[in-house]
């Protein structure tokens, strides 16, 4: 139970139950439509009913789940023609606030550049063994390395709407990430990921904007066809029977 997990600690339950749920619908274990039944979220991780509808309407404002009076709570449904279009979108901005940030770059940009890069390099390693445990560990450490390459381009606004693209893309990232079954699939996927991050670190390092621009677009656009390839991602609308689903 999360109640009997954070007696020891300061985190809410709120915050613990929210981070869970948020978790499963990433990696595709809540698919899109699977009612979440308040009282069946009460039993299994022991906290109050009030707090479990904190939880949901969380995640409802930052549209992992919708909320309708007379059916209650269920995980969004996802559309891979908007986040095709919402990484194009953040790819090209994305790299237009790489060159930004390189021609004003500084001595602490640079800096923050490698910490950022050893960070995720280690957790990347970790995700050929477990990529579910340190799914969100790793998406973290991802969107903090690229917001390193970007964080110099001087427009707070600019940093703001790629930011919200990058957190609305997590759900289709993470499932395609969890559907790598095997340990060489993993091993492939850290052996191009990893070697992308690194162009793109020495090119931010050595001031290269064109080739930096070209590896972002290329390292952020090809994720959107292993979302198209992700069960969990696409929700099967054929289904009669997802409306009775709920998370137990």
């Amino acid at each position: 139970m999360i109640c009997d997990s954070v007696k020891s600690s300061s985190v809410p339950l709120v915050a613990v139950l929210s981070d869970k749920l948020r978790r499963d619908i990433c990696l595709g274990v809540l698919t899109p439509g699977t009612r979440l039944n308040i009282a069946a979220l009460k039993r299994e991780h022991g906290i109050s009913h009030p707090s479990v509808r904190e939880a949901l309407a969380l995640l409802v404002g930052e549209g992992y789940v919708v909320s309708d009076a007379n059916k209650g709570f269920a995980v969004a449904e996802t559309s891979l023609d908007e986040q095709r279009d919402s990484t194009f979108v953040r790819a090209e901005l994305e790299a237009m606030a790489f060159e930004w940030s390189v021609k004003a770059g500084t001595t602490d940009w640079r800096a923050h550049i490698v910490a950022c890069h050893y960070a995720l390099s280690q957790v990347e390693s970790e995700m050929v063994e477990d990529p579910v445990s340190h799914a969100l560990e790793w998406d973290n450490r991802n969107r903090a390395f690229h917001f390193a390459l970007i964080a110099n381009c001087g427009s707070s606004k600019l940093l703001e709407i790629i930011g919200a693209l990058y957190d609305h893309s997590q759900r289709y990232r993470l499932a395609a990430h969890s559907k790598r079954l095997t340990v060489l699939d993993r091993e492939k996927w850290v052996v191009g990921s990893s070697g992308e991050h690194s162009a793109l670190k020495d090119a931010a390092l050595a001031g290269d904007i064109k080739s930096g621009q070209e590896t972002l677009k290329k390292h952020i656009t090809k994720a959107i066809g292993e979302i198209a390839g992700t069960p969990s991602v696409v929700a099967d609308h054929s289904s009669t029977t997802k409306d009775e689903k709920m998370s137990v």
